[in-house]
């Protein structure tokens, strides 16, 4: 017989960050290049799409770190681009 150790508590604060990390906002916050703008929250949830939908507009995001956060509902994606080494050192 196997027991639970899990508390009501400690279910009801995983259950809360489960829902914490729930989009419910149909537009994502793009900060990318010191600018910042809406998108479709659809569209910025996986990197290869954001990545088709910008690169016409952002030629750097090839390359660049993506990190996605989600306050209350709201995904915040910040896209840094890479340093690129030219040439030989």
């Amino acid at each position: 017989m196997e027991q639970k150790n899990d508390s009501p508590a400690a279910e009801t604060k995983a259950a809360e960050e489960t829902s914490a990390q729930i989009v419910t906002d149909p537009k994502a916050t793009i900060k990318i290049e010191g600018q910042e703008f809406d998108l479709d929250a659809v569209l910025a949830q996986e990197d290869q799409t954001l990545k088709t939908v910008l690169q016409p507009h952002f030629s750097s995001i090839e390359g660049a770190n993506i990190t996605r956060e989600i306050k209350e509902g709201k995904l915040t994606v910040t896209i840094v681009k890479r340093p690129q080494y030219k040439g030989m050192r």
